[in-house]
């Protein structure tokens, strides 16, 4: 008021003003004195309860000043004074409130995004208090007030909220508005821009820097000049410093002062006895008439204006709000501005306008709709693989993390939420649990994991590897499926064959081998010998085989049995009796032997590929070789867990019907329980195991396991996906326990239905068929090394055979290099230790064909005849020429006679043959 003084003094209006303030204030204390009249900024609550004495100080000024005008300032009417000044005829002005036009203004665009849930944050107490009696008057739509100046964990409770607010607006000076931005940009709660609202409470909205930071935020502002101009003021005077409620009352004081210079009649100050009844002034009735025919003549500038009249009623000292024609109506003024609503970016201001608001009530479009901002969820999961899980460093496994540090979420319920987002307009984040996985009840009755959030509001729906168990039906609603059936499955290590290039010898055992080496070996020293001392070997009865005939020596002995073990034979046997029979007993031997090993190697072979530990899951109860697990606490875990309670409670049941029995006792003789209690040991081998703390543990304990001894129980579906990206795991048995996948949603939600109908349509489009082949895609499984059992016998397997082959290779060029060494070394030393002395070779006699025919070995010689007298033939050249004489280019050759040896007939063997050419 001091200030507004001073202003008004500047001016020079040549009219001397006399104010007296009375401050008001809200106690809980209905018997408070005097004193309690006085403001204190720690007596404000939300309690609307009037300090009574305060008419005794209206009175003590009344007495002492006198009053021509009220002007009334406060937040809620005063009944006790507005009686009073009716009462005794004084003018009365009461001032709206100043945050009441920045509110229905917001209220109002608000409305046309169509809101559910808001929160607003105010600079200080006062605006505070303006926007809890302006609550009261009503919103429409749901609303929290908040104030930054007593909680300075503002943010952190806005953070907490649940459900989350779908807009949060800021009322702020512009000085206090970068404060209020940066406690909530440090929480990290600026993350969605189109959510955000700054309203600016004067005109230094361009002292805000964080215009770049809040781009697509939106801002409401009031232009500066077009109220200076409003209130005929130089445009210097709505700049810095410049508050609404100081130029509101400045204005109002001009205009009295104004109607006061131009006023015929003013009103009289009315004085007031505090002590009687009866008015000082006698002229009471007169100067309340002058009062009220005064005011009329008051001319408001464009600044003011008259607020949207409240209706008041008075019922026993209470006040109530009434809207009807039935209320006693008082307008109040107000100012007349414009509100600018846009939002911040890099364009022009022009293009960025949303809507001009006026105070009096108007909104001004300059787009055809203000579009409500996108929708936001808090959409729950958990981690699992393939379902949602954090990406992760292929090579380190370390997490991999965006650029405001939060890991990275992907999978098949990923990819689902960003289909749902896109197809039903909505934004999103995903939340992971703090305690627990998907969701158990404790004894308390209390859920965690997932569906504890969905429960408790943390979440709006859970999208996630959730099984529709009735238990869980009974706290949430649970929608159409998105993945029909899975269950319970069994994943082992492929066993790692163990593989040696000598694989084939490994067919039969040692000593086997051992004693065909040593048959080998004493059928060789038996022919060698047999072959030297039987009187009828071909070495010793050379008379009948008087052809060249195989020598068994002792190392044509030993090359004869080697050679006996392959197709190609032994060769020419011995021709002795006894020879040829050990030769036909060897034959057998090695006969049997070849089929023995052929047909062994052949079976084994066939057996080791053809070898799966177990089965199925009775198979993998029934044994003790192979160790197996599941995930602590998880939906497999408590199977199992269900599954022997359900034994015990049979067990027990027929327990006592079988001992209780008083009739028929004998129908209960029976030697086998009918109930197998296989899930007992399922259970107790687990719990023996030690069940790990996630799946990734399990499947890496048992690639580990290359002997194929550890198992490990886990959902079905990630158990495909997991054998899809590791070549070396296999799935066997079926599955058990199916039951599906599906979306969970707070009971009673409106998101239901959508929700559903959006889940039908992309059942339709096939899309969780898509899903399905990207997460488990077999093309990865092709691309998987070929075992034994497919690509047949490998080279790592009967290497050997070609290893042997080299080797007999390798040894045989060596033994050729020492021969040929050996050769020369040894005509060296011969030509060097003996001499050489020529010698004139006798004339052999030309061969009698008569005398030493030629005869075949099993011809007998025939009886000796005499020799038969041949003539020779004529001489060539009398045959030939017949005495003429020859050409000198005919060449005659030496004219003998050589018989030509051919083919003779077996009867004229032993004749000389007459056949024959001349040279």
């Amino acid at each position: 008021m001091l200030i507004v003084q001073k202003e008004l003094n500047t001016m020079n209006l040549d009219v001397r003003i006399t104010d007296a303030v009375i401050i008001l204030t809200r106690s809980v204390n209905q018997d408070a004195d005097f004193d309690s009249c006085g403001y204190k900024d720690n007596c404000f609550q939300l309690a609307f309860y009037f300090c009574l004495n305060c008419s005794l100080l209206v009175c003590r000024i009344l007495s002492n000043v006198g009053s021509s005008i009220v002007i009334d300032l406060t937040y809620t009417l005063w009944t006790d004074g507005y009686r009073l000044i009716q009462e005794k005829g004084i003018a009365y002005l009461r001032l709206e409130r100043i945050l009441r036009p920045f509110l229905e203004m917001f209220g109002d665009f608000m409305r046309q995004k169509r809101a559910n849930n808001v929160a607003m944050i105010f600079s200080n107490q006062r605006d505070m208090a303006e926007a809890v009696q302006q609550m009261t008057e009503g919103f429409p739509f749901r609303t929290l007030l908040m104030d930054a100046s007593q909680d300075k964990n503002f943010a952190e409770r806005l953070q907490s909220l649940r459900p989350s607010p779908n807009y949060v607006a800021m009322f702020a000076r512009g000085s206090a508005m970068n404060g209020l931005f940066e406690q909530v940009q440090k929480a990290g709660l600026f993350r969605r821009p189109t959510e955000w609202h700054f309203v600016f409470l004067d005109t230094r909205d361009r002292v805000f820097k964080y215009k770049r930071q809040a781009e697509f935020a939106t801002r409401f502002t009031l232009n500066p000049r077009a109220i200076c101009r409003a209130m005929q003021m130089r445009d210097l005077y709505c700049g810095s410093g410049f508050t609404l409620q100081r130029a509101l009352l400045l204005d109002i004081l001009r205009g009295l002062i104004g109607a006061v210079q131009i006023s015929p009649s003013y009103p009289e100050p009315i004085y007031m006895d505090c002590n009687t009844s009866a008015e000082v002034n006698d002229r009471q009735d007169a100067n309340a008439q002058d009062s009220a025919e005064w005011l009329e003549y008051v001319h408001w500038s464009n600044f003011i204006t008259y607020a949207t009249p409240l209706g008041y009623s008075f019922d026993d000292d209470s006040l109530k709000y009434e809207d009807g024609d039935n209320a006693n109506t008082m307008q109040s003024l107000s100012f007349a501005i414009n509100i600018s609503a846009g939002y911040y970016s890099s364009e022009h201001e022009a293009k960025t306008d949303l809507a001009r608001l006026s105070s009096v009530g108007e909104i001004l479009l300059l787009n055809e709709t203000i579009s409500p901002a996108r929708r936001f969820f808090r959409i729950g999961t958990a981690e699992s693989i393939p379902w949602s899980y954090y990406r992760r460093n292929k090579q380190t496994g370390e997490l991999i993390l965006d650029r405001r540090g939060s890991p990275i979420w992907e999978g098949y319920c990923i990819d689902f939420i960003a289909r749902l987002a896109e197809k039903l307009n909505f934004d999103y984040d995903i939340v992971e649990p703090q305690i627990g996985h998907m969701g158990q009840r404790n004894e308390q009755g209390e859920w965690d994991g997932v569906v504890g959030d969905l429960v408790s509001g943390q979440t709006d729906f859970a999208i996630a590897a959730l099984k529709m168990y009735s238990e869980r039906e009974e706290v949430v609603d649970f929608l159409p499926p998105y993945y029909e059936q899975t269950g319970i499955s069994i994943v082992i290590r492929k066993p790692v064959r163990r593989t040696s290039l000598f694989k084939f010898m490994t067919v039969l055992r040692v000593e086997v081998w051992l004693s065909i080496l040593a048959a080998l070996v004493g059928t060789a020293l038996m022919i060698w010998f047999m072959d030297k001392y039987s009187p009828y070997s071909s070495r010793n009865n050379r008379e009948a085989y008087p052809y060249a005939c195989r020598e068994f020596t002792l190392r044509e002995s030993f090359w004869f049995a080697l050679t006996s073990f392959t197709p190609q034979g032994g060769g020419e046997a011995p021709k002795a009796v006894s020879g040829r029979m050990l030769v036909a007993a060897y034959w057998l031997f090695v006969v049997l032997m070849l089929a023995t090993f052929t047909a062994n190697l052949a079976a084994f072979l066939t057996v080791e590929r053809m070898q799966t530990p177990v089965q199925s899951l009775e198979q993998l109860a029934r044994q003790s070789r192979i160790n197996y697990t599941v995930v602590h606490e998880s939906d497999t875990h408590q199977y199992f867990i269900n599954m022997k309670f359900a034994e015990d409670t049979l067990y027990r049941m027929w327990k006592e019907l079988a001992l209780n029995a008083s009739k028929d006792f004998h129908k209960f003789r029976i030697w086998d329980y009918p109930i197998k209690e296989q899930y007992g040991h399922i259970l107790l081998a687990i719990n023996s195991s030690m069940p790990v703390r996630n799946a990734r543990e399990g499947f890496t304990k048992v690639n580990n396991h290359e002997n194929a001894d550890y198992a490990f129980i886990h959902d079905s579906a990630e158990i495909k996906y997991e054998i899809t990206r590791n070549c070396n795991l296999s799935e066997v048995g079926e599955v058990f326990a199916e039951q599906p996948y599906a979306v969970a949603v707070q009971q009673g939600s409106h998101l239901g239905d959508e929700l559903s109908y959006a889940i039908l349509e992309l059942q339709k489009d096939r899309f969780f068929e898509q899903l399905k082949a990207k997460y488990w895609n077999q093309s990865n499984v092709q691309n998987c090394p070929l075992s034994e059992d497919q690509e047949g016998i490998t080279l790592e397997s009967l290497g050997g055979v070609f290893i042997a082959t080299l080797f007999g290779l390798v040894l045989a060029m060596i033994t050729l290099g020492g021969e040929i060494i050996y050769y020369k070394k040894r005509r060296k030393q011969l030509q060097t230790s003996l001499p050489i002395t020529q010698v004139k070779p006798l004339d052999e006699p030309e061969r009698d064909e008569q005398s030493n025919p030629r005869r075949a070995w099993h011809v007998p010689l025939p009886k000796s005849k005499p020799p038969a007298k041949i003539t020779p033939p004529p001489s060539f050249e009398a045959a030939t020429s017949k005495g003429k004489k020859l050409s000198k280019k005919i060449t005659l050759g030496d004219a003998k006679f050589k018989p030509r040896h051919g083919l003779q007939s077996r009867r004229e063997l032993g004749a000389p043959s007459g056949m024959g050419y001349i040279e």
